[in-house]
C-alpha cells in the first residue's frame, strides 16, 4: 500500500522538479525558464590574503594553485593588507594571478583593499579585473628602492677594520664598512630603474583604460579625448613613490571604486552570474607574528642590519 502510494507521488515530485517556471501572463518567448539546476549557484570564489611584508611567495602560490584545482571555484577575492615587499615574491604570486586567469575562460579576480595596499601590494592588484579600496585606505607608492647602511664612520671611531677579499670589481657593492663611490650608485640605479620599468608596465596593462576615463572626466565635456599615450604618460607622472588615499586612487583611475571585501564578493557575484552572492572559500591564515618577532624586529633589527652575515643581502623592493 505505501509502495502504491509513494510511488505516483514520486513522480509528480520530478514533474515539479523539471517543469519550467514562467513569468506569469508574459508570452512564452519572451519568458525567463530557471530549472531546478541552475537555481541558487553552487559556484565559489576562493579568498586569498595578502598580509604584511611580502618576502615569501610560496604560501600565496600554493593557494591559488589549490584553488585553480577545485572545480566549483570560478574567481578569486585578493584580499590586500600590505605595504609590498621583495620585488622577485611580488612578481612570482602576480604572474601565478594571472595564469590563474588566463587558465580558463569566465575566471576572474577581484582585488580588495584593507587599511594599507601599497606599492607591492597595489602591484598585485594589478592583476585584478576589479579593485575596490577603502577611502581612507592607503595605497599607491608605486616605485623600488633598495636600502644601505653605511657604517664606516662608526667603525673608524671605534677601531675596527672589515676586509673583504673580492673576484670582481663590484662583488661587494653595498658592503656596509665603506661609502659606495659614484660608479657604484650609477649601476644599483640602472638595476633600480629596469625593476621600476617592470612595475609601470605592469600598472599600465592594468589601468590604462581607467586612468583615460579619469582625465576625461577631469577635461570635461568637448574635449579631445585622451589616448592610451596621455594616461601612460599620466601614470609615470604619478609613480613616483608618493602615497593616496584610496578616494585619491580612485579620482586617478588606480582602483575601480569605493568599498569594502563584502562589495568585491558581492561584485564577484555580479560579474559571474551567480544570481546571488557566490560562497566563499578560504585557507586559515597563519598567525603572522608572536612576541619573540616583535622583540627580535624592534630591538634586534638595527644590529642584523649591521651585520656582515645578515643572509638576506640587499633587495630590490617594491614597498613603502
Amino acid at each position: 500500500m505505501t509502495s502504491r502510494i509513494m510511488a505516483p507521488a514520486f513522480a509528480l515530485l520530478l514533474a515539479c522538479l523539471f517543469m519550467p517556471v514562467t513569468g506569469g501572463a508574459a508570452a512564452p518567448t519572451k519568458a525567463k525558464t530557471r530549472h531546478w539546476f541552475n537555481l541558487p549557484s553552487f559556484a565559489q570564489v576562493g579568498l586569498i590574503e595578502v598580509w604584511g611584508d611580502i618576502m615569501d611567495p610560496a604560501p600565496y602560490v600554493r593557494q591559488v594553485r589549490k584553488l585553480d584545482r577545485n572545480p566549483l571555484v570560478k574567481g578569486i577575492i585578493l584580499r590586500v593588507e600590505s605595504p609590498g615587499g621583495d620585488v622577485g615574491a611580488v612578481q612570482e604570486i602576480y604572474d601565478e594571478l594571472l595564469r590563474y586567469k588566463e587558465a580558463k575562460p569566465g575566471r576572474i579576480i577581484v582585488a580588495s583593499f584593507g587599511g594599507v595596499a601599497a606599492s607591492g601590494g597595489y602591484y598585485l592588484a594589478c592583476a585584478a579585473d576589479r579593485i575596490f579600496s577603502n577611502p581612507g585606505t592607503l595605497t599607491g607608492s608605486i616605485g623600488v628602492k633598495m636600502e644601505f647602511v653605511d657604517a664606516e664612520d662608526l667603525m673608524k671611531k671605534v677601531g675596527v677594520r672589515y676586509s673583504v677579499v673580492k673576484s670582481g670589481r663590484f662583488k661587494d657593492i653595498g658592503n656596509f664598512a665603506r661609502k659606495m663611490d659614484p660608479e657604484e650608485l650609477a649601476l644599483l640605479q640602472s638595476t633600480i630603474d629596469d625593476v621600476y620599468e617592470q612595475f609601470l608596465d605592469a600598472v599600465a596593462t592594468a589601468r590604462t583604460a581607467k586612468v583615460k576615463e579619469a582625465l576625461a572626466r577631469e577635461r570635461g565635456k568637448g574635449a579631445p579625448k585622451p589616448t592610451d599615450r596621455a594616461a601612460r604618460a599620466f601614470i609615470r607622472s604619478i609613480s613616483d613613490g608618493r602615497v593616496f588615499s584610496g578616494r585619491q586612487a580612485e579620482f586617478a583611475g588606480l582602483v575601480d571604486e569605493m568599498g569594502g571585501l563584502d562589495d568585491a564578493i558581492d561584485a564577484a557575484g555580479e560579474m559571474l552570474g551567480t544570481g546571488g552572492r557566490p560562497s566563499v572559500v578560504s585557507e586559515k591564515r597563519r598567525k603572522e607574528s608572536n612576541w619573540w618577532d616583535m622583540f627580535s624586529s624592534v630591538l634586534l633589527g638595527p644590529a642584523q642590519a649591521l651585520s656582515p652575515n645578515r643572509g638576506s643581502g640587499p633587495r630590490l623592493r617594491y614597498s613603502l
